[in-house]
């Protein structure tokens, strides 16, 4: 089957470009939540990292 080659009309254009530029938008945003979620997870006290070595002070007070 060939391909037909489809004209937009200027008002389909228009749409289009600010359909683009909407999701553009929400794309940055997201992005910034993101970081903003991981910056704050990472400030988080306390947070524990996997394969973070065992301290002699947190075996210390286990044994208490």
């Amino acid at each position: 089957m060939a391909k037909r080659k489809v004209e937009l009309t200027e008002e389909q254009k228009q749409k289009n470009d600010e359909i683009l530029a909407r999701l553009e938008a929400d794309r940055e945003r997201l992005v910034e939540e993101t970081r903003a979620l991981q910056q704050r997870t990472k400030r988080k006290p306390g947070r524990k990292r996997k394969g973070q070595p065992v301290t002699e002070e947190i075996v210390m007070n286990s044994q208490l």
